[in-house]
């Protein structure tokens, strides 16, 4: 917000987009829906007609715009231990994104994940963050980066020139995914104001604010929606689901993981979840099974009467007489209420 009011834009005008308190604004601890920063970040962008904003903006700004994570970054020994304590307070910063780094054949390939389906904010936050893994490491080391590769998800936008001037090459435009890779060797770059004390300090701070913060998990509500939209199509493997979420099967696994759950057990919910509601609602069974992604009803059947102890059959009589239960003591109720309201 202060980087765009700067610029000239209005920042009433901004505050409005987003839905935002100016006096919200004004509480450091507070936070603010990711909603609400991505129509922050596309207002001012349109109001400074700048399609490089993200560019723009990480030039621009210093490690204490991001407060303690950016602070302790900057008091770690090397660029690799400042972006690993990045990564692993992102959730401090921002929920709901994915931000990780893993090590492949001698490279330190990120990858990026916004939040939510595409939206304008989307082709800033992910070009924001690009611009931070490569550009500030080149900053704050005095030596440059060789950026092996840069991939979009996006389609190409704005002036190349901006990109060949701060990158050194063009981005690879619509790839899928958000990636981007330099040598290991540039996270083994000494630091130059490493101060172990403080970095302590604000790890302990850091822990105790995401404690606090909501049990939430990003990534297996990704992969739950995933595997419920490639369900009726029999894309539900984990392959179908990685190139769905535009990672490869090996990362998608990793996180899955780190939450110590399968995608069998989450391909379970899943299909549980569905399998009551659609049975609900009435639909029959051999069409419920087809929308689960199984190969026969009989496979289904089984699977439903483990779940539940009764069969889907069973199940969706039971619905529907409840609904129709409810639907004929509803219409005596009214009817008794309009009786006595024209006695009044």
């Amino acid at each position: 917000m202060d980087y765009a009011t700067q610029r000239g834009a209005d920042r009433s005008a901004i505050l409005a987009r987003a839905s935002v308190r100016t006096g919200l604004l004004a509480d450091p601890d507070a936070r603010v829906p990711i909603s609400a920063y991505y129509a922050a970040v596309e207002a001012a962008a349109e109001a400074l007609a700048d399609p490089h904003f993200g560019l723009h903006y990480i030039e621009a700004i210093e490690p204490a715009a991001i407060d303690a994570v950016g602070f302790l970054g900057m008091a770690s020994r090397t660029v690799g231990e400042a972006v690993r304590r990045i990564i692993r307070y992102h959730r401090v910063m921002s929920e709901g994104e994915v931000f990780e780094v893993e090590m492949d054949g001698g490279r330190a390939v990120f990858r990026f994940e916004p939040h939510g389906p595409f939206r304008p904010a989307h082709v800033h936050i992910t070009e924001m963050y690009a611009a931070d893994c490569l550009l500030l490491p080149a900053r704050y080391t005095g030596a440059p980066v060789e950026v092996l590769t840069l991939r979009f998800a996006h389609p190409a936008h704005g002036d190349p020139g901006e990109y060949r001037r701060r990158f050194g090459r063009m981005p690879e435009f619509g790839a899928g995914v958000n990636q981007w890779a330099v040598p290991e060797e540039v996270l083994e770059r000494p630091l130059p104001r490493p101060d172990p004390g403080l970095a302590a300090f604000l790890e302990r701070y850091l822990d105790a604010r995401a404690t606090a913060l909501p049990a939430t998990s990003p990534v297996r509500e990704q992969v739950r929606q995933a595997l419920a939209e490639g369900l009726a199509d029999g894309q539900a493997s984990l392959a179908a689901t990685a190139r769905r979420l535009r990672v490869s099967a090996r990362t998608l696994q990793r996180r899955l993981s780190l939450e110590g759950v399968t995608l069998e057990t989450l391909l379970t919910e899943v299909r549980r979840e569905r399998a009551r509601l659609l049975l609900e609602q009435g639909l029959p069974v051999a069409e419920v099974s087809f929308l689960l992604g199984y190969a026969e009803p009989a496979v289904f059947h089984r699977a439903f009467k483990r779940w539940t102890g009764t069969t889907p059959q069973a199940w969706r009589a039971r619905a529907l007489q409840k609904g129709a239960q409810e639907r004929s003591g509803g219409s005596a109720g009214v009817a008794k209420d309009t009786r006595a309201t024209s006695r009044m």
